[in-house]
């Protein structure tokens, strides 16, 4: 038997120290990998409208682009439409300037508009131009100019993470922000199952520890991603927090586990206790579902792949993302459980402390509710460098937030070993 045990825990660390590899590819994937090329504005600077139509200088401003060192080639596209601009001009590397002729009817006011050139490939900003002042009929058609899509040149640029206009280099919280709720969804499904043991068990007192353990470690993962996502929010929807079905999700999901907490510690009778948590737990699971899985998909939402919006995967998961995404969440749900074990050892560390002195162990789990203070003075910190201080800023929350509870952690384990070893031994009998 001990040489079973010997080999599982070898295994188990093995997987721990996989974990820890992969959280520190995902670190280095976060911040090494570089943002692909992209447009990240467009602006007409002028319109000359006339009785054949209208002719529009437009200036396209691009991010980590290579205007200058290329010979770019803009076009707007409109259904089957295809517009090649003239006049094309380079200022810098991500500005150039062009010149766009329209006919006085048109189908639609807005255009895509496409850059392409050999070093970054083709770039696209969905309804980047808006023509005004012509008159728009659905049925018009818009002369083809042929060979504009033909030909174009491919990217010559390496490994790289998608450009999005409005995220930008944010983008990178996907492998830092996101894995966050995937971890609590484990956890809190540990939590799950170990509540519908309890009851099958008629109160099992391990098995209730092991569903607090996990929802204590749960939550702190739910209010990181709060956190977290409250700063990415600020800086690509332009506030701390919107009425959105999956913040308020979120939020609502975090609250109902602290009252889990609340409720075990209101209870004084141990196998009520118990009991009553599992009930509370799987009432609060389900609900987790619900308001995370459920309702975001059927309402209107900022969310990627709720209520319309496209989800990562449709439209910018693309493989590099893939590469960084999957072993991300892979290692920090290897990491939730691992702190999951620790926590689970307090608890019957503190279990068996309450047992030796006929006391119940009271341990209360603060939940720490932040309103953020205004941040006028940061936010050109925060918006420069497309978005990358955001990204920085949201790692810096997870790993303080994780140094905080490993401290705790750390301090507890000890204090309860030495309480526990002073109950045992000889001289205190």
């Amino acid at each position: 038997m001990t040489e079973h045990q010997h080999t599982t825990s070898k295994g188990v660390w093995a997987i721990r120290i996989a974990g820890l590899a992969l959280l520190a590819y995902t670190f280095a994937m976060t911040f090494l990998v570089p943002l692909g090329p992209g447009i990240q504005d467009v602006v007409v600077t002028q319109t000359e409208l006339t009785d054949k139509g209208g002719v529009y200088e437009v200036e396209v401003i691009g991010h980590g682009t290579h205007f200058s060192k290329t010979a770019p080639r803009v076009f707007l596209l409109r259904g089957k439409g295809v517009l090649n601009a003239t006049a094309v001009k380079s200022m810098d590397d991500t500005h150039l300037k062009c010149r766009v002729r329209l006919p006085a009817v048109i189908p639609s006011p807005s255009f895509d508009v496409y850059v392409n050139n050999e070093i970054d490939g083709t770039m696209s900003y969905a309804n980047g131009f808006f023509a005004s002042g012509l008159k728009v009929v659905s049925k018009a058609t818009l002369p083809d100019e042929p060979g504009v899509l033909e030909n174009l040149s491919a990217s010559n640029l390496g490994f790289h993470f998608p450009f999005q206009p409005n995220i930008m280099e944010s983008i990178r919280n996907l492998m830092l922000h996101v894995p966050m709720w995937f971890t609590m969804f484990l956890l809190m499904g540990i939590s799950f199952a170990q509540s519908i043991r309890t009851l099958r068990l008629g109160g099992d007192p391990d098995r209730d520890l092991r569903a607090v353990a996990s929802v204590k470690v749960g939550l702190w993962f739910g209010v990181l991603g709060l956190l977290t996502g409250s700063l990415w929010a600020r800086f690509t929807w332009g506030a701390w927090w919107v009425d959105d079905p999956q913040l308020n999700g979120a939020f609502v999901t975090v609250m109902v586990y602290a009252g889990y907490l609340v409720l075990r510690g209101s209870v004084q009778d141990a196998k009520l206790r118990s009991r009553l948590s599992a009930v509370y737990n799987l009432f609060g699971f389900c609900l987790l579902v619900v308001l995370l899985m459920v309702l975001p998909r059927f309402t209107e939402s900022l969310h990627p792949g709720k209520g319309g919006n496209p989800a990562f995967s449709s439209y910018d998961l693309d493989s590099a993302l893939r590469a960084a995404f999957y072993p991300a969440v892979l290692g920090w749900m290897i990491l939730g459980t691992w702190m999951y074990s620790l926590q689970l050892n307090m608890e019957r560390l503190t279990q068996r402390i309450a047992d030796a002195r006929l006391t119940r162990a009271c341990m209360p789990l603060p939940l720490l509710l932040v309103t953020p203070a205004s941040t006028t003075a940061l936010e050109d910190v925060f918006t420069t460098s497309g978005k990358m201080p955001v990204v920085t800023g949201v790692a810096v929350i997870i790993l303080a937030g994780l140094a905080l509870w490993w401290i705790r952690a750390a301090q507890k384990l000890r204090r309860l070993t030495h309480e526990e070893s002073n109950l045992n031994s000889p001289s205190d009998a």
